[in-house]
C-alpha cells in the first residue's frame, strides 16, 4: 500500500510541478507571475526576522525550494513530503503544531531597469490568512492590513527596490480556530494540518510607466428581441504612480474596433474610467456574435487589448477575452427564482465544485474536468468559496460555457469548522469583521467580473448574512459589478417548519431551496416529492448520495486487505458527520438490487445504481421546465479519493453517475417520468424541431417485446413535453426494461435512453425525512437482473495517434446484453486511460443491434498502440 501510495503521489506532484511552470504565462511584457525560485521555511526553524530574511546576507540555501501559489503543505509535498498522505488516518493524525506558528516564503527578483520613468507593482492575488511583508529590509506592509482568506492587496514598491537583485520575504500567519474566519472545507474531506496557509494565489509583479491600469471590465448589453445586436461599456481602474500631473492616452482594441480616450491624472491619483456606447459609437454593435452557455449556443469569446501610453511611451497593457451576453433572473408564477442568458430562459444543470483538499491542481487536471462538466452537458459549476489558484477555473468556464455561481462557503456557518458558536447567521460578527470580510468580497468580485461565465453572486451558503453584513456587501457591489443576480444565500424555505420561506431582512425572498437530499433516494423521489428536494424550483445543493467509483479507483484507494468485504477503511474515505457510513446507501442497494458476493460484482452494480439514481433527478427538473429552474448535484467533483458525492474520482475515472448526467442533460433526449409513467421530450436547444420519430419499446427480463410505438413528435424550443402515457401491460417481468429512441426524419437516432424498471414501487417515506435524506418505506426489486440470461458482445475497434478512438459492438443474440461497461485502458497494466471522453457508456443493446460509440482521451506521452478497449458487462458471456 504505501508503495503503491508513493508512486501515485509521485506522479501527481510530476503533474503539478509541470501544470505550474506554466500556469501563468506572462501577461504581457509589463507582467510577470512571480512562481518558481521560492524558498519556504518555518519561523520555528530559525531566529531571523523579516529585516533579516529580506536581506542579501541571509543563508539563500535555508529552507524548501517551491513554486507559488502553494499553501505550506503543498509546498512541503512538492519536496516529497507526506508519501503516504491519503493513507487511513493519516491526515487526521498529523501533527498540528508545526502549522500553528508563522511560515515564511522567501523569493529573489532581478531587477533590470530603474528609471523615473519605471514604476512596480506587486499583488497578492492570495494569502491565507495574515502576512507581514518585507522588501530588501524595509516592511512595506503589516498583518492588521493584509489578512482575510479572499482579500486581494496590490503595492506601488518602487520606492523600495534597488537594480539587480531585491529580496522579498513574506511571513504567512496561519488562521487561528475559533477567532480567524478563513479559507476551508467542509464535510466532503478532512481538514489538512495546515488549515490552507500559505500564499494560495499568484503573485504579480507588474512593470509600468508611471499610469498602471488594474480591474478593466466589459458589460454588455443585449438587444434580447433580435439577438444580433448589442452595446458595451469598457472601463479600467487608472493610477497615476508619480508626483506629476500625467496625460494618458488609453487605446482600447477588440475586432476591427479601435477606440481611443485622453485623461489628465492628478499627481497619485486614483481613478475608474469608462467607454461608454453613447460616447463611442463603435461599441454599438450590429453584428455581434454572443455568448451562451452549453448546448444554447456558441461560447464566442472577443479579444480585447488595452493599452496606457504617458508621452507617447508605453506605460501598461492589458489583454483578455471577453463574450457579450446579458445575465438577468427571473420569477415564476410560483415564487421560484430562475435565470436568463440573454433574455432566453435556462434550465441550470450545475454541480459543486471543490479544490484539491491541498489546494493544489494543476491547470491540467482543472482543464480536464472542466472539460468533463461541458461533456456531460452541465451547463453550469457551483463555487461555494471562491475556488482556483488561478483563472484557469474561470478561463475554461468562459470556453466550454459553463455558467460559474459563486460566493462564501458553508465553512462559515458552523461550528465544527471554525470553533465558533454558530447561530442563524454566517459566524462573522463584530463591525471589524464584517468590515474586512465586506470588502474582501469586493475585492473577489472585481478579480471575477470580467469573465462572462460568471453569472450569480452567493453572500451566504448555508445561512444569511447578518443584516448589517448584507448591507455593507450591498454597498461595494453598487461600485464592484451590478451586471449579475445575487443570492443572499443559497437556502430558502425552513426544513421542518414554517410555511413562509426564511428571507433576508434587507434583500427579502431567495426564490431558492436547500432542502436536501444528500443521500440516496429513489428514482421516483424527485417527482412525487413537493416538499423538499423534489423537481421544483431552484435547488442550489442535492444529491442521491454515494457515487463509489470503479475499480481501478479502488484499488489505489484501499490496502488490499480492505478491499473486500466492506469495512471501517471504507467509512473513513466516506464524509465527514452524518456521511462517515455507507449503511443508508447500501440498505437499499441490496434491497434492490441483492448481496454481492465479490467486489467485481458489487462495483459494476454500483455503477449501475449511480446510473439509475442521479438520471432521473436531472432529467425531473428537466421535465417540470420552467416550474423547476435549476439543479446543483452534489458535488461535481473531490479533494480527496473518497466514495461520496462525485461525477467522477480524484483520478479522474468517471463512474456510473458521470455517463447517467449525461445522458439526462442531453440537449434534446426521450425522457420517462417515474411520477406518472409517461415518456416526455426535453428540447434545451433556442429552435423548434419538427418531423421527429420516437420509438418507444418495452421488453420483460426475458428480452420479450412487449410493447412497441412509434410517434411523431414536434417540439418547441427551450420546452419539454410529454408526448405519450404507457399503458398498462399484462405480463410484466417484476424488472423489465424500457427503450426509448429518438430520431430525425431519415431514421437517425439523435437520443436513445434505456431504462431497467420494477413492477414494485418505490415508496418514500417523506414523514421520516430529514434535512439529509428521505428513507423509503418500500424498494423497487431488481434482483431478477442478477439471473439475467447470458448474451454476447462481438466488437472491433481503433485507436489513433492523437487518441481518438472508435468501437462497434455487436449483439448478435435474441438477449438484452445489459449495462455494457467500455474502459479504454493499457494493455499490460490494465490501467484506465483518464481523462478520457465517451460519447456514450454503460450502454444496452437490443437483440440484434450494432452500435459504434467513438471518444478521445488526453493522456500525454502515450502510444496508442499500447491501448486496448475492454468490454465487459452485467451478463455477458
Amino acid at each position: 500500500m504505501t508503495t503503491k501510495l508513493n508512486t501515485i503521489l509521485t506522479l501527481l506532484l510530476g503533474v503539478i510541478g509541470m501544470g505550474s511552470c506554466h500556469a501563468h504565462a506572462p501577461v504581457t511584457e509589463h507582467k510577470t507571475y512571480l512562481e518558481a525560485g521560492w524558498q519556504l521555511f518555518s519561523s520555528a526553524s530559525t531566529d531571523a526576522d523579516g529585516e533579516e530574511i529580506s536581506n542579501s546576507h541571509f543563508d539563500k540555501s535555508f529552507g524548501y525550494p517551491i513554486e507559488v501559489p502553494a499553501t505550506a503543505m503543498h509546498g512541503l509535498m512538492q519536496n516529497d513530503m507526506f508519501p503516504d498522505i491519503f493513507e487511513p488516518y493519516v491526515l487526521e493524525n498529523m501533527d498540528k503544531t508545526p502549522y500553528e506558528v508563522p511560515w515564511w516564503y522567501r523569493k529573489e527578483i532581478e531587477i533590470k531597469s530603474l528609471s523615473d520613468k519605471d514604476f512596480y507593482q506587486l499583488t497578492f492575488e492570495g494569502i491565507n490568512f495574515k502576512a507581514n511583508i518585507w522588501l530588501n529590509g524595509t516592511r512595506i506592509a503589516r498583518e492588521d492590513s493584509v489578512q482575510g482568506s479572499y482579500g486581494v492587496w496590490n503595492f506601488d514598491i518602487t520606492p523600495y527596490l534597488k537594480m539587480g537583485r531585491n529580496i522579498l520575504a513574506v511571513e504567512i500567519i496561519p488562521p487561528v480556530f475559533g477567532k480567524d474566519v478563513h479559507k476551508g472545507f467542509v464535510d466532503w474531506n478532512p481538514t489538512p494540518a495546515d488549515r490552507l496557509m500559505g500564499i494560495w494565489r499568484g503573485v504579480l509583479l507588474s512593470h509600468t510607466g508611471p499610469v498602471s491600469m488594474r480591474h478593466a471590465n466589459v458589460v454588455s448589453k443585449v438587444d434580447k428581441e433580435t439577438l444580433k445586436s448589442a452595446e458595451l461599456t469598457l472601463s479600467t481602474e487608472l493610477t497615476n504612480h508619480s508626483h506629476e500631473v500625467q496625460r494618458a492616452l488609453v487605446t482600447a482594441a477588440f475586432d476591427d474596433v479601435v477606440i481611443q480616450q485622453q485623461v489628465e491624472l492628478q499627481p497619485n491619483e486614483h481613478r475608474e474610467i469608462f467607454f461608454r456606447p453613447n460616447e463611442y459609437p463603435e461599441l454599438q454593435l450590429d453584428a455581434a456574435r454572443l455568448w451562451w452557455p452549453n448546448n444554447m449556443g456558441e461560447q464566442y469569446l472577443y479579444d480585447l487589448t488595452l493599452n496606457v501610453e504617458v508621452d507617447a511611451r508605453p506605460s501598461d497593457e492589458e489583454s483578455f477575452r471577453f463574450g457579450i451576453r446579458e445575465v438577468e433572473d427571473f420569477w415564476n408564477e410560483s415564487g421560484y427564482r430562475g435565470f436568463m442568458v440573454n433574455g432566453q430562459k435556462v434550465m441550470i444543470r450545475s454541480a459543486g465544485w471543490v479544490d484539491n483538499i491541498f489546494l493544489a491542481d494543476p491547470d491540467e487536471k482543472v482543464e480536464a474536468q472542466m472539460k468533463y462538466a461541458q461533456h456531460m452537458n452541465l451547463n453550469s459549476i457551483r463555487l461555494e468559496s471562491f475556488w482556483g489558484r488561478n483563472r484557469t477555473i474561470m478561463n475554461k468556464a468562459d470556453e466550454y460555457g459553463l455558467l460559474l455561481m459563486l460566493g462564501w462557503t458553508a465553512h462559515w456557518e458552523w461550528d465544527s469548522y471554525l470553533g465558533f458558536p454558530h447561530d442563524d447567521y454566517v459566524s462573522i460578527r463584530g463591525t471589524e469583521a464584517k468590515t474586512l470580510h465586506a470588502n474582501n468580497y469586493r475585492d473577489q468580485v472585481l478579480w471575477h467580473r470580467r469573465h462572462p461565465s460568471v453569472a450569480i453572486w452567493t453572500y451566504g451558503s448555508d445561512k444569511l448574512p447578518r443584516p448589517s453584513l448584507e448591507i455593507m456587501l450591498n454597498e461595494r457591489m453598487a461600485k464592484a459589478d451590478t451586471t449579475r443576480p445575487i443570492l443572499s444565500y443559497c437556502g430558502g424555505t425552513m426544513l421542518m417548519g414554517a410555511s413562509d420561506p426564511r428571507q433576508s431582512e434587507i434583500s427579502g425572498p431567495t426564490g431558492v431551496k436547500m432542502e436536501g437530499p444528500y443521500d440516496w433516494v429513489p428514482p421516483v423521489y424527485w417527482y412525487i416529492d413537493k416538499r423538499y428536494g423534489g423537481a421544483f424550483g431552484f435547488n442550489t445543493e442535492v444529491g442521491p448520495g454515494p457515487q463509489i467509483p470503479p475499480l481501478s479507483t479502488i484499488k489505489k484507494m484501499l490496502p488490499e486487505d480492505h478491499l473486500w468485504p466492506i469495512d471501517s477503511i471504507w467509512l473513513y474515505y466516506s464524509g465527514r458527520n452524518q456521511f462517515e457510513n455507507l449503511d443508508r446507501f447500501l440498505n437499499a442497494f441490496n434491497t434492490r438490487y441483492g448481496e454481492s458476493q465479490d467486489l467485481e460484482t458489487f462495483l459494476l452494480k454500483n455503477q449501475m445504481s449511480s446510473y439509475e439514481a442521479i438520471r432521473p433527478m436531472f432529467e425531473a427538473f428537466a421535465v417540470n421546465k420552467f416550474h423547476s429552474t435549476g439543479v446543483v448535484q452534489w458535488m461535481f467533483n473531490s479533494a480527496w479519493p473518497t466514495f461520496y458525492w462525485q461525477l467522477f474520482d480524484y483520478y479522474l475515472m468517471p463512474n456510473g453517475a458521470f455517463y447517467g448526467t449525461k445522458k439526462a442533460a442531453a440537449p434534446l433526449v426521450p425522457i420517462y417520468n417515474y411520477g406518472d409513467k409517461s415518456i416526455y421530450i426535453n428540447n434545451d436547444h433556442l429552435n423548434a424541431y419538427h418531423g421527429l420519430v420516437l420509438q418507444t419499446r418495452v421488453y420483460d427480463i426475458h428480452s420479450n417485446l412487449l410493447f412497441s410505438n412509434d410517434q411523431s413528435v414536434d417540439i418547441d424550443a427551450n420546452s419539454a413535453q410529454e408526448i405519450l402515457k404507457l399503458p398498462e401491460l399484462d405480463h410484466l417481468s417484476t424488472s423489465y426494461f424500457l427503450n426509448l429512441r429518438l430520431k430525425n426524419g431519415n431514421g437517425d437516432v439523435i437520443e436513445n435512453n434505456f431504462y431497467w424498471l420494477s413492477t414494485v414501487a418505490d415508496i418514500p417515506d417523506f414523514d421520516q425525512t430529514t434535512w439529509y435524506w428521505t428513507p423509503n418505506k418500500q424498494h423497487a426489486d431488481f434482483t431478477a437482473l442478477n439471473d439475467l440470461s447470458k448474451a454476447r458482445v462481438e466488437f472491433n475497434y481503433s485507436v489513433q495517434d492523437d487518441l481518438m478512438f472508435s468501437i462497434e459492438v455487436h449483439n448478435p443474440t435474441e438477449k438484452i446484453a445489459f449495462f455494457i461497461e467500455l474502459t479504454l485502458a493499457d494493455k499490460d497494466t490494465k490501467e484506465p486511460i483518464t481523462p478520457v471522453f465517451w460519447d456514450d457508456n454503460y450502454i444496452s443493446l437490443l437483440p440484434g443491434e450494432r452500435r459504434t460509440i467513438n471518444g478521445h482521451a488526453e493522456a500525454k506521452n502515450i502510444d496508442a498502440s499500447s491501448l486496448e478497449i475492454v468490454v465487459q458487462g452485467s451478463n455477458l458471456e
